[in-house]
């Protein structure tokens, strides 16, 4: 079972700020859909307060000790409890979309990376990526956006397995 963190950082490994990105990227929100569309995604209940609502033609998966209920969405106790439930609904994979608490807790039963590397640097946030070592990972692919009216930043979409 593959078990990837899809993330936009920049080189601070900032992924927020006051509960929403630090940027407007239209093709990493394309990418973001794409990659994610028809399976299981797991985040925590700040990152679905900043969707607003669960995303369609997926398995929307809260952890969250507070929400009790919300339609068309499970919610699950622990990372462990959710990872076991998406299982139910894939062979294949199972996402991490954030936060930075759910990126964290989950580093250790990643194996892939999907990483939206933004170029912009010294932006104010208030969330960020846990550290790990780049050196861990090996990159499969990588493909490169600029600048343009839709993207506010160039950035880089990068995979990577766990070595």
């Amino acid at each position: 079972m593959i078990i990837s963190s899809l993330v936009a950082m920049n080189a601070d490994r900032l992924i927020g700020v006051n509960n929403d990105l630090p940027w407007k990227l239209k093709d990493d929100l394309e990418h973001f859909k794409n990659y994610s569309m028809h399976k299981p995604i797991i985040m925590g209940r700040n990152t679905f307060e900043s969707i607003g609502r669960p995303l369609p033609n997926r398995t929307n998966i809260i952890v969250s000790n507070k929400l009790e209920s919300i339609e068309g969405c499970y919610i699950c106790k622990s990372l462990d409890e959710a990872i076991e439930l998406g299982e139910k609904y894939t062979n294949d994979e199972i996402i991490l979309i954030g936060g930075s608490r759910i990126f964290e807790e989950g580093m250790s039963r990643v194996n892939k990376l999907v990483i939206s590397w933004v170029n912009a640097a010294h932006l104010e946030g208030d969330v960020y990526f846990p550290e790990f070592s780049i050196d861990d990972w090996l990159e499969v692919s990588s493909e490169n956006f600029d600048q343009s009216d839709q993207n506010e930043f160039a950035f880089t979409i990068k995979e990577y397995i766990k070595k």
